[in-house]
């Protein structure tokens, strides 16, 4: 199980940017301070190296131009150690026996023949004397007398120099940081303001405020997709709230007429003594409501279960002519007793579940025979286009107003004949068929127009894949 620990809670948005912020500002300044500094190191120290390296040039070329003239090299040392510009510059003679015969005044009491690197080293050495830094150097001289120089330079100063550059460059990063940080927050503070007004505006929605929106154009870019999936999202809600809401009222609507029926039979049966046919009539009477009220519930069963993804298929390989066949030849009496032609044209083989789309050729061609005229016809044509077998189901019948063409698969829904009497049934048949059709993977759309006739159409995959979970 995973979770913060008790008592401590998670921070926040705004607290992890700033601390990003401030740890990014930390970094990126550290490093250019590092960069400063290393680079102002580098500089000083190879100046100082160039400069005792030119000194010792300029002994070797007085040694090499006047062999033998100690004198000059003495001067040399003497004159250059004496200038206010080079006070940090001193230099010593050393004789065949690596005694000193000329040095620059005082170097010996802080800077011993001794504590020189070998002549001839590579590098140049630096060492610590009388509290300052040195930079020593050493070479053999070409004047034919086994001569050598010691040069040293006190390099303290350039130490100091960076000792202080190292504390600036210290407190650049710290007050950077923090400053950093604090506009970090500051900027966090307003780049999520946008994210807490949703955040209030989701808290304030409930069941009877689905009707606030919170719009597209007064959010920034990024945030303008949330608002607008959350926008669809409340008008989803609100849609299936007010559907639930219809749906409630018309199921309570549908189920008081048979109890009504069967409560009233049952009053007239028992206001007095009753023949038994009488009482036969009565039971029968109560029977029709009963099978009414079993259809009703089972048909919704069946559409609560298609919506929830629980309904099984039972797919299998069928010949829809022959379902067409069968669905007429159930129909006929029916299309008989009302005047109304069936007939039925092409096939096509698919993966279905036979009971249902059985069901939903029933619907469809009772209800179309159902609301047309007598001497009128209906005509079932199937046929394959492209992946698909289409089903459609053409009457000559009253044909359906367009206002109502949008809600005839709505459940309970029923089309106003224009006399204020819908039509009969429990406006349930369409609402299966769409269900049947959509478990399958497929669709069902109606065409219609009022005295002209109505076309529905039904559309399965050859395939028989449906976006379906089994129970």
């Amino acid at each position: 199980m995973t979770g913060h620990p008790p008592g401590r809670r998670p921070w926040s948005m705004t607290r992890r940017l700033t601390a990003w912020y401030a740890a990014t500002a930390f970094g990126l300044l550290a490093l250019a301070a590092a960069v400063v500094y290393v680079g102002l190191a580098h500089t000083l120290h190879t100046e100082d190296a160039r400069f005792i390296l030119a000194k010792g040039e300029e002994l070797q070329t007085i040694a090499r131009r006047f062999p033998g003239r100690l004198d000059m090299l003495r001067d040399e040392i003497t004159f250059e150690s004496a200038m206010p510009a080079l006070q940090s510059y001193s230099a010593r003679i050393l004789g065949p026996a690596a005694t000193p015969v000329a040095e620059t005044r005082g170097m010996a009491g802080v800077l011993p023949a001794g504590a020189f690197p070998p002549v001839g080293a590579p590098s140049l050495e630096r060492r610590a004397a009388d509290g300052h830094t040195y930079l020593l150097f050493a070479q053999a001289l070409s004047d034919g007398q086994a001569r050598a120089a010691q040069i040293a330079v006190d390099v303290t100063r350039d130490d100091d120099v960076l000792d202080v550059q190292l504390v600036l460059l210290g407190l650049v990063v710290l007050v950077g940081t923090v400053v950093a940080g604090a506009a970090g927050y500051a900027i966090a503070r307003r780049g999520l303001a946008p994210i807490e007004r949703i955040s209030e505006m989701a808290t304030s929605v409930s069941a009877d405020r689905l009707d606030r929106r919170l719009g597209v154009t007064s959010w920034p870019a990024e945030l303008g997709q949330l608002a607008a999936a959350f926008d669809h999202m409340l008008n989803r809600l609100q849609e299936s709230f007010g559907r639930l809401s219809r749906f409630s009222a018309d199921l309570a609507h549908e189920l008081r007429t048979p109890l009504t029926n069967l409560r009233s039979t049952a009053e007239v049966a028992l206001r007095g003594a009753r023949t038994p046919d009488e009482y036969r009539d009565a039971l029968e009477s109560a029977l029709e409501e009963y099978e009414r009220l079993a259809g009703m519930v089972d048909r919704l069963l069946f559409l609560a279960r298609a919506e929830a993804g629980a309904a099984a298929l039972d797919l299998q390989p069928l010949d829809l002519a022959e379902e067409i066949a069968a669905t007429c030849e159930y129909c006929a009496p029916l299309a008989g007793e009302a005047g109304v032609a069936l007939e039925s044209v092409g096939g096509a083989p698919v993966q279905a579940d036979r009971g249902l789309v059985r069901r939903a050729l029933t619907n469809v061609v009772t209800n179309a025979v159902a609301h047309t005229p007598a001497g009128g016809r209906v005509t079932i044509v199937a046929g394959l286009e492209g992946t698909r077998a289409i089903v459609r189901v053409r009457d000559t019948g009253t044909g359906i107003p367009a206002d109502a063409l949008a809600h005839v698969f709505e459940r309970f829904y029923r089309v106003d004949e224009g006399t204020g009497d819908r039509r009969p049934g429990s406006g349930l048949g369409l609402a299966l068929v769409r269900s049947i059709m959509e478990l399958h993977g497929g669709s069902a759309e109606i065409t219609s127009a009022p005295g002209a006739g109505t076309t529905v159409t039904l559309t399965l995959p050859v395939d028989g894949r449906a976006n379906i979970t089994p129970p």
